[in-house]
């Protein structure tokens, strides 16, 4: 009579039976995590590799008991099953960090269907293309098959055993989370990191690529509450500020909370933020009552008002470099780049979520909140503070313009909300169907439509940019090969630089199509990227630099166009460090629009308020130096030792800047305060 292959056997082959998945399972995942950290960071710290064994450890415990606890013939098949799924998750992530420097979330997956429907294509190219990664992660699952027969042996663990097993997993989880709880020290502790940020990026260095996962499910199903200073606690007073040439120094305004009358000399609006707070029961509000109404507002300058009454085209350009421009290739975007207001120290960060985050901080001047579409959630909000109401109250005739999809990212709803009459693909502008469509071809087309108008406020979202970057998958690039095809760059930079000749194009067909209706001297130009052309690997960015990227900072560094007809031949450069985050409120300034300034998360950048770039992972620049989150890190530019105390109330203010960004988002706040002030009107009006 054969033996039942699980019957149980001796307690030490029981424990066996569970021991030796688990410890194959820990090997591998270990393993796949350093892996990745290594690849997408170029680094590894000692926390991060000291927590993620720890997250780690419980984790194979239970994929061993799931393997060793099940019948032999279960447990064979679900080795390398559970060894599959689990390096796919990992290998995944390497691709889609590696394709949009962004890890990929819960929410990403939901609105997948979506992008891949548009993006399908270049996705699998992107697979192809990371070869490396994908066999690293594959390796171990071939292992598990092959080894699969030793690693389950015969037999069965007793009840008893995979109870305890299970309770280890859940002690060890236990201990691991009180240990990061005990971990406040730093000027970004660990802590905060784990319970606080939603900060994919920090997560996966930290604590793995799984506990990323575990936390974002904890965030989906429980949400997360905003870290907030002390009630009538004031802001770290910061260094004196510098001043751009020639704007004079501002007077600071008193201290303490600003009270219903708005502030002369101040872009405020009368809020009472007193009576907000003794009326507020909930203490996450009240606490956001408090952190604004104690926020020193920006004073208005020399420029204020320096645009006011003239019309403005506001462009956000897909992929687009300060590298894609050449006085030769490129004449247009380079005359505007170095006439008018000239910024040399502008990045334009990486968001986490979607590309769309990079367009909602543009024009906004809010930081997305991590794992949601935070423009498609402003839909519903009311955004008094968008150029398109605040110039459709002056009598302009607003519109939005995007030479892709309609209702992409939600766009038809958020663009309208933001005061636009809003035109794209399928709903009022047809174009070739090519991929990606023709910034030319769209100029071409909408200008005509409002040039006519005695004043017109114009916002433009480009696409021609967009990846990937070859002459099959790209028809811009295709289309200006010839112009590029001589420069001593790999092919895929090459068939960047031609997508962006599109845009080079477009710009000249505005600017002459303007100066033709004799409005381009009444006209103010701005131009931003959405983001840096991530399509680019870091090596084939390092080959337009001539030198190796730094990939945390210098990488980001980009070009702010601002820049009016009657300023030609004029240039006002400004060293002021600054960001997407702020050209919202800089062109509030600059065309004299009423809006709070402690509301908004940017600054004017031709202020006297103190410069702070902030970056998706806490990074942040500022007059003082830069501070790396990855690395707990601030490097003062004068090579001084840094003031730890100065560092940890500035990464406390980009705490705070991330989290009420998200209360205002979350909130509807705007519309909560404003309507207290009897200010709010109708979303879109």
């Amino acid at each position: 009579m054969n033996k039942d292959k699980s019957t149980p056997v001796s307690w030490w082959a029981g424990w066996r039976r569970l021991a030796l998945p688990a410890l194959f399972l820990l090997g591998v995942i270990y393993y796949e995590e350093l892996f990745l950290k290594v690849y997408c960071f170029h680094t590894l710290t000692v926390e991060g590799v000291v927590f993620t064994f720890l997250f780690t450890l419980p984790m194979a415990l239970l994929l061993g008991l799931l393997c060793g606890g099940a019948s032999t013939r279960a447990g064979r098949l679900l080795l390398p099953l559970c060894t599959g799924l689990a390096s796919l998750w990992v290998g995944t992530q390497v691709v889609y960090y590696h394709l949009f420097r962004a890890f990929l979330t819960i929410f990403s997956i939901t609105k997948m269907a979506m992008v891949a429907q548009s993006f399908g294509e270049m996705a699998v190219g992107n697979v192809l293309a990371n070869w490396f990664p994908i066999l690293m992660m594959a390796a171990p699952t071939v292992l598990a098959l092959w080894l699969r027969e030793r690693l389950i042996p015969d037999g069965a663990p007793a009840p008893g055993q995979r109870v305890r097993m299970a309770a280890v997993a859940a002690a060890i989880q236990l201990v691991s989370m009180a240990m990061v709880l005990l971990c406040g020290g730093g000027v970004l502790s660990l802590r905060y990191i784990y319970y606080r940020t939603a900060t994919p990026e920090l997560e996966v260095q930290n604590f793995g690529v799984f506990t990323q996962t575990q936390l974002e499910v904890c965030r989906v199903l429980f949400g997360i509450k905003p870290d907030s200073p002390a009630p009538n606690e004031p802001e770290p007073a910061g260094p004196e500020p510098v001043e751009p040439d020639p704007i004079d120094p501002e007077p600071q305004p008193p201290g303490g909370a600003f009270h219903p009358e708005a502030v002369p000399g101040y872009h405020t609006l009368p809020i009472d933020f007193d009576a907000l707070i003794a009326s507020e029961e909930d203490e996450g509000l009240k606490q956001a009552h408090q952190w604004f109404s104690q926020r020193t507002p920006t004073p208005e300058n020399l420029w204020t008002g320096y645009f006011e009454g003239k019309n403005l085209i506001w462009i956000v350009a897909e992929g687009f470099s300060t590298l894609a421009m050449d006085p030769q290739r490129t004449p247009t975007l380079w005359k505007l780049s170095h006439q008018g207001f000239v910024f040399d120290n502008f990045y334009t960060p990486l968001w986490g979520v979607s590309t769309s985050d990079g367009e909602y901080v543009t024009t906004t001047g809010l930081i997305p909140k991590s794992g949601v579409w935070s423009y498609s959630l402003s839909a519903d909000n009311y955004m008094p503070f968008a150029l398109g109401s605040q110039f459709r109250e002056k009598g302009y005739r607003t519109f939005a313009f995007h030479d892709y999809l309609y209702s992409y990212y939600d766009r038809d709803k958020s663009h309208p909300n933001m005061g636009y009459e809003y035109y794209a693909l399928g709903q009022g502008l047809e174009l070739e169907e090519v991929w990606p469509p023709s910034d030319l071809e769209m100029m071409e087309k909408i200008v005509p439509m409002f040039v006519s108008e005695d004043k017109f406020m114009v916002y433009c979202l480009t696409v021609s940019g967009h990846l990937t970057y070859t002459q099959d998958t790209n028809a811009m690039s295709a289309r200006h090969w010839e112009e590029v095809s001589g420069l001593p760059y790999s092919e895929e930079v090459r068939c960047y630089l031609a997508a962006q000749m599109e845009l080079e194009l477009a710009m000249e067909s505005l600017l002459s199509q303007l100066e033709e209706a004799g409005k381009l001297n009444d006209t103010v130009v701005v131009l931003s990227a959405d983001h840096y052309p991530y399509g680019l690997t870091d090596e084939q960015y390092s080959e337009l630099l001539g030198h190796e990227v730094d990939p945390v900072f210098e990488i980001f560094q980009n070009t702010l166009i601002l820049w009016s007809g009657d300023m030609e031949g004029a240039a006002v450069h400004v060293d002021k460090f600054c960001s997407s985050l702020d050209v919202m409120p800089t062109l509030s300034n600059l065309f004299g629009l009423d809006y709070d300034s402690r509301l908004i998360m940017g600054s004017d950048i031709l202020s006297g308020e103190d410069p702070l770039v902030i970056f998706a992972n806490y990074s942040f620049i500022n007059e003082e130096g830069y501070y790396n989150s990855i690395l707990d890190q601030f490097t003062r530019w004068d090579g001084e030792a840094p003031d730890l105390e100065e560092v940890a109330a500035m990464v406390a203010e980009v705490q705070n800047r991330v989290a009420y960004s998200g209360t205002i988002l979350d909130c509807d706040y705007y519309r909560l305060v404003l309507d207290w002030a009897g200010t709010a009107g109708e979303p879109g009006t």
